[in-house]
């Protein structure tokens, strides 16, 4: 059965728009992408059914310095086979990403796999290297079909990967991959884009019948054409390139500005419209004495943030956000106080620790408060999120050590401030919510030991997500939201950035879950979505960089004298 003209673009789209990419970002490739693509790659042809592969993942930083230093090594000899400009544009041309990818991945050829008598191996014993390249193949295609990048560095020498990573003698390294989100993906492979090479003609290669015997046959256009937003993506990419500055000089600056050109579909991305939902609600756990705070604690920053008192509003004046202070669960009565936005579900989770926090119902109405708020205002281009809410950190740390199988202790922080022997009673607590409650389904996990306002947030972020808003985390619990979002709809996770990384433990493992490297590293803790409020300003300057900054061409200037920017 043939594909749907749909599907068979797609597979087009793959092979034609697949590039080797050194340039990454650093947020990694979550699991469950990882593992579809590694098991695309263990789906090739082999011959006689051998599957000769074996894949080997380096994410050590050390053995990846190792790695570099020897490669530096073999280019440095490399460079002395040309002459001339040729060797001067060999020494600038980027050629590896080792330590730039988050991950890097050796496919290696096992030569004895099958036994000595494989079907179909007889006549030319080296199939079962051409059969792992069928495998890195599928690996590139599969990658790049999931929006990663993958670079092949064959600049190694055999026996040096095999010492480094423990290879038998009998199995071949064949492909050194670095792997990751990229920069971006050229329209046109950096070897031609750079003049290095052209790609040949293809009718040029076909012979008919006999080798050398030339088709008179005129090959069609086969390039698939990119989409509207694969074009917008590149023309910015190609333009950022031209911005008087060296190459990735602006760091995370740089890929900020590509990943809002991909959601709003525009080659000069703005954050113009932005704006800060807080999230407000009361946790039943804090009977159990987690907190520093009193739970009234909660209603009074309430009304801190909608006189305008708050270290939030101090922030959002300074970096010109509003702000929407939402109830959704405080155990109080604001009896219609301007400035807050009344969405009570209830007042107040139930203790974790014994019971459900939410029902499903109350979790759901929860979830559908946040989304309304959100779909609610004007125009948007960025959503910073917050939340105030005494006892919430412990509810994070309870959907967090569920959600990836962790245990209390590697989760549970200091929170509000709290001593020794608080910490040990918050990590007990959150320990028995565990056994309590079994089931890792997201909203299940939500319902049972999230709060209100948690449950809010999620709603929120996917309702920025559907408006094709960037979303701006703030720290540990926000983070909570965010992976509960995330792990319900994973496109979710395009549209993220983490404002800063919270002095909480958890939130690093949270963030790795989410593959997100924070935009600011203060030691905070705060919460209120302080660290959004303050990443937004860089949000906004990564816009402006594309928007506001002069090409070459615009200054009148002349370009570097290599493309690597060094004169």
């Amino acid at each position: 059965m043939s594909f749907s003209e749909e599907e068979r673009e797609s597979v087009y789209r793959a092979i034609y728009t697949r590039r080797d990419i050194r340039a990454f970002r650093p947020d990694p490739v979550p699991d469950e992408v990882l593992w579809r693509i590694l098991d695309a790659a263990h789906h090739a042809g082999s011959v006689g059914f051998m599957q000769p592969w074996n894949f080997v993942l380096i994410r050590d930083r050390p053995v990846r310095e190792q790695l570099l230093e020897h490669f530096n090594e073999v280019s440095a000899r490399a460079a002395d086979l040309y002459d001339g400009d040729r060797r001067q544009k060999y020494m600038a041309l980027k050629l590896q990403g080792i330590l730039d990818a988050p991950l890097n991945v050796l496919i290696t050829c096992d030569t004895r796999r099958g036994g000595p008598n494989v079907l179909g191996r007889s006549t030319i014993r080296e199939t079962d290297v051409y059969s792992t390249c069928l495998a890195v193949q599928n690996f590139w295609l599969a990658a790049r079909a999931e929006g990663v990048g993958a670079g092949w560095i064959s600049i190694l020498e055999p026996d040096y990967l095999r010492d480094l990573v423990g290879i038998p003698e009998h199995v071949i390294p064949i492909a050194y991959l670095t792997v990751g989100y990229p920069v971006e993906f050229p329209s046109t492979p950096m070897l031609e884009r750079v003049g290095w090479r052209r790609r040949e003609g293809l009718q040029d290669l076909v012979y008919d019948e006999r080798w050398g015997a030339e088709t008179d046959r005129e090959a069609p256009p086969t390039e698939v054409a990119p989409t509207p937003r694969d074009e917008v993506v590149q023309a910015t990419a190609a333009r950022q390139a031209e911005l008087t500055k060296p190459p990735g000089s602006l760091g995370q600056l740089e890929a900020l500005g590509l990943q809002m050109a991909a959601i709003q579909g525009r080659a000069t991305p703005r954050c113009q419209h932005r704006a800060l939902v807080l999230l407000a609600g009361d946790h039943g756990v804090t009977v159990e004495r987690v907190s520093a705070y009193k739970p009234e604690v909660t209603a009074k920053m309430v009304y801190q943030f909608v006189a305008g008192g708050g270290a939030v509003n101090a922030l959002a004046r300074e970096v010109g956000l509003d702000l929407h202070v939402v109830d959704v669960g405080v155990d109080h009565d604001f009896l219609g106080a301007t400035g807050v936005l009344d969405h009570k579900v209830r007042r107040g989770t139930r203790n974790l620790r014994l019971e459900p926090a939410m029902t499903p119902e109350e979790c759901a109405r929860a979830v559908l408060a946040g989304r309304r708020v959100v779909e609610s205002l004007d125009e948007l281009d960025v959503l910073a999120v917050g939340e105030m809410g005494i006892g919430n950190s412990t509810a994070a740390a309870a959907i967090c050590a569920a959600l990836l199988g962790t245990d209390a202790a590697a989760m549970v922080g200091m929170g509000t401030g709290i001593g020794q022997t608080t910490l040990a009673r918050k990590v007990e607590v959150v320990d028995d919510a565990l056994a309590l409650h079994t089931s890792r389904e997201p909203l299940a996990v939500l319902a049972s030991l999230g709060g209100l306002e948690i449950a809010g947030l999620v709603g929120a972020i996917q309702a920025a997500r559907d408006r094709g808003a960037l979303v701006v985390l703030d720290g540990f619990i926000t983070g909570a939201a965010a992976l509960v979002a995330v792990r319900d709809r994973a496109e979710i996770r395009q549209g993220l950035v983490a404002g800063h990384r919270s002095a909480e433990p958890g939130h690093r493992l949270v963030l790795d879950a989410l593959g997100l490297r924070p935009l600011l590293d203060l030691d905070m803790r705060l919460g209120e979505g302080s660290g959004a409020v303050l990443a937004v300003k860089l949000v906004d300057a990564a816009c402006r960089v594309l928007s506001d900054m002069a090409t070459f061409e615009e200054a009148g200037m002349d370009h570097p004298l290599e493309p690597g920017g060094r004169s």
